[in-house]
């Protein structure tokens, strides 16, 4: 999983420092909110199986906020929805969050059902699951 420049430099420390409570949102610092939601909370992710579907559910939360911002643009100061595109900057960042997951569900002690993290409409959703010892990938963005 290489970083493209917006994820390098001090963003993961920044990140890590942050209040896990009160994340940078995406449409103030979307390299920190990206480097956040991987770095603290896709490490509790895959801890056990019964907290998998509320820090599952957590991060949802948190990838709707992302959704919004990189669906959406800005043309003369107004918000418009621009035909159902996902700006390249969002199409990087949930293509990162995606692979910090399947890392992190690689690495899973257990077997877990059926995940699915929904990501925009046009970008395909992550959909995971751990049988038998092996992570079976049916969708990634």
């Amino acid at each position: 999983m290489s970083k493209f420049g917006q994820l390098k430099g001090n963003v993961k420390q920044r990140a890590i420092a942050e209040d896990r409570h009160a994340p940078t949102m995406p449409n103030t610092n979307a390299a920190v909110w990206a480097r956040g939601l991987t770095t603290t909370r896709v490490a509790d992710l895959f801890k056990t199986l019964p907290g998998l579907p509320g820090h599952w559910a957590q991060i949802q939360g948190l990838v709707n906020a992302g959704n919004a911002h990189f669906y959406t643009t800005t043309q003369y100061g107004q918000g418009y929805n621009n035909g159902g595109r996902t700006s390249d900057e969002g199409k990087q960042l949930i293509k990162w969050i995606a692979d910090a997951i399947i890392s992190a569900a690689n690495d899973a002690d257990f077997d877990f059902p059926l995940q699915q993290l929904r990501f925009t409409s046009d970008v395909g959703w992550l959909k995971i699951q751990k049988v038998n010892g092996i992570l079976h990938i049916r969708s990634r963005p």
